[in-house]
């Protein structure tokens, strides 16, 4: 007589932690950037360092099917505002997020999913001349490629839902270090950005200000924030 044993092994595989996104930094100067040619697709964190004397921001989009010809084209102002906002939004761009304003010596960081594909980074603000830095040759073509390895996406401890056309947050804003969530709930492209008040000065100084087309001594400074965001993501 025998007796039958059957032996089970129990392998426990201990998952390594994901590693957190790359981080790819652009330099903005007056009036050109300095980034890489490729950087990963996926999660990725973008740095955009202001060694300029203007306020400057790292807009990234793209156009499936489109070459970087037709992107620098249909970005670059030609006609009135408005005509040629239509006509850029014909090209049915993309924006995945990008680094919003700030002032010279300053920084402004996100981190966005990219997805394969070619992109322009432009900077859409204008210059005291009135033009925007964009026709001063303020763009740089992106080319995102295959990704290696997943990353983990940044922990927040504020959400802000951007809407069609408001801002709620999860929680009060304090003083000090926040790493904000930023989800476009709307039905069109949205962007967060921060500006700190100069001392004195009150929101409604702000929108008189932006009432009377930004003209005249800003009453206040631009610090981030998130340049354009498509309407889901």
């Amino acid at each position: 007589m025998f007796r039958a044993t059957t032996l089970f092994a129990l392998v426990i595989i201990a998952c390594a932690p994901k590693p957190p996104p790359p981080v790819v930094t652009i330099t903005a100067t007056d009036f050109a950037f300095v980034a890489p040619d490729t950087v990963p697709a996926g999660l990725t964190t973008l740095r955009l360092l202001n060694q300029g004397s203007e306020p400057h921001q790292a807009v990234l989009f793209g156009a499936p099917g489109k070459t970087f010809e037709e992107l620098e084209a249909a970005a670059a102002p030609q006609a009135s505002m408005d005509e040629w906002w239509r006509a850029f939004l014909a090209l049915q761009p993309t924006f995945p997020g990008g680094p919003g304003v700030v002032m010279g010596g300053d920084s402004s960081i996100i981190t966005a999913k990219l997805a394969r594909g070619n992109y322009e980074i432009v900077c859409f603000i204008p210059s005291p001349d009135g033009r925007m830095h964009i026709q001063k040759g303020m763009f740089r073509r992106l080319v995102v490629i295959r990704a290696g390895a997943r990353a983990a996406e940044p922990k927040s401890d504020v959400t802000v839902t951007l809407s069609d056309f408001a801002f709620a947050t999860s929680s009060p804003l304090t003083a000090g270090t926040h790493t904000i969530r930023v989800e476009n709930s709307g039905l069109q492209l949205h962007e967060l950005t921060i500006e700190r008040l100069a001392p004195g000065k009150t929101v409604a100084d702000w929108q008189r200000w932006l009432a009377g087309g930004g003209t005249g001594e800003p009453v206040s400074v631009p610090v981030g924030g998130f340049a354009g965001l498509d309407a889901g993501k």
